[in-house]
């Protein structure tokens, strides 16, 4: 009896198998997986997404590869459909009905991802920068154009040095491109840096750093500053050809020696050198004998000290002292600690 059972449970099992053989994909069954239209932008992402939808649906419904094509062109819409109409009047009926969907796809690719769009995305992908973005909006970016940069960026090597070159300096500061061995690994560091920044702001942690900065920055206009002293402090202003404050014409790119305007010696070893004096400016004398250095330091020699408040003592007899209403006159002792305005001398007379 169970040796019967079993060979009744093997022969449903086959016959089921077979029913599901038999049994073909529709295009209901094919539209129950919800393929993807395509308008026919011209967008190489744009159109290797729609393709990759495709194929995914014709695995999940079990397509015909006969019936492939004729339930894909069913969601072409608008240009692309346009395009499908004026290709399948090209190729004719017959072609059509037999056509696979590789021999679709290279025409259908070759008309909606040119190479100049290809070339833009290159481009795009160089200057590729993290800016407003999430590191979810940017990865999504850089994976999308990296599809079509295979040549730039063959190696998993190169492509973790591309990722993290185009990170923020708050991101890539904490990241070392070396550590990883995937792109995937540091796709997943760059997520938790920002998840730890996001932590640090609501902690107020990175108001206090911008804080910070900018007391760093404020005192950089003084220096500015300061440089514009010493710049004036020499009396000539800052030439818009070399940069340089001098007075006079500017002698940069001038050929030949700067003292006699001859060529085939620099101004160094010119036979005929002009004396010119740094402090006034004109020739015939040096700075060590400039006229007006030495006046002024003559001048400066010359210069006398301010007189120092001499104190004055005043002498009058002892009768003037007594007739005067203002002086006080007494005997001064030794041993008192009182302050006398008069003493008496041995000629008879009171100092005050």
């Amino acid at each position: 009896m169970v040796t019967s059972k079993v060979d009744e449970l093997k022969e449903m099992i086959t016959g089921i198998q077979s029913k599901k053989e038999a049994r073909r994909c529709t295009y209901k069954d094919f539209m129950a997986c919800k393929p993807a239209t395509y308008n026919g932008e011209i967008d190489p992402i744009e159109c290797q997404r729609w393709i990759a939808n495709m194929e995914g649906v014709f695995i999940r419904s079990h397509c015909d590869k006969e019936d492939q094509v004729m339930f894909a062109t069913g969601q072409l819409t608008r240009r692309a459909k346009d395009w499908w109409d004026s290709y399948s009047k090209e190729i004719r009926e017959n072609r059509v009905q037999t056509l696979t969907w590789q021999e679709f796809k290279q025409p259908f690719v070759k008309y909606h991802c040119p190479q100049s769009a290809v070339d833009r995305i290159q481009e795009d992908f160089l200057r590729l920068r993290q800016k407003d973005e999430s590191v979810n909006e940017i990865t999504n970016t850089f994976l999308d154009q990296l599809k079509f940069c295979e040549e730039i960026v063959g190696t998993e090597r190169k492509k973790i040095i591309r990722y993290h070159g185009m990170l923020k300096a708050e991101i890539r500061e904490f990241i070392t491109p070396s550590k990883c061995g995937t792109l995937d690994e540091i796709i997943d560091l760059a997520r938790d840096r920002e998840i730890e920044i996001r932590r640090q702001d609501e902690r107020g942690e990175k108001r206090q750093v911008e804080k910070g900065s900018t007391q760093g920055s404020s005192k950089k206009p003084k220096m500015h500053d300061q440089g514009k002293k010493e710049v004036s402090k020499g009396g000539f202003p800052r030439c818009k050809t070399c940069g340089k404050p001098h007075s006079g014409e500017c002698l940069l790119g001038r050929k030949g020696c700067y003292n006699c305007g001859q060529e085939g010696h620099p101004y160094y070893n010119c036979p005929n050198p002009k004396r010119v004096c740094y402090n006034c400016n004109e020739s015939g004398h040096v700075k060590a004998e400039c006229p007006k250095l030495k006046q002024g330091v003559k001048k400066e020699g010359k210069k006398e000290e301010p007189t120092k408040a001499k104190g004055r003592m005043f002498q009058i007899s002892t009768e003037e002292a007594r007739a005067h209403p203002n002086v006080v006159s007494g005997i001064k002792e030794e041993s008192s600690n009182q302050s006398g305005s008069q003493a008496k001398d041995g000629k008879g007379k009171a100092t005050c």
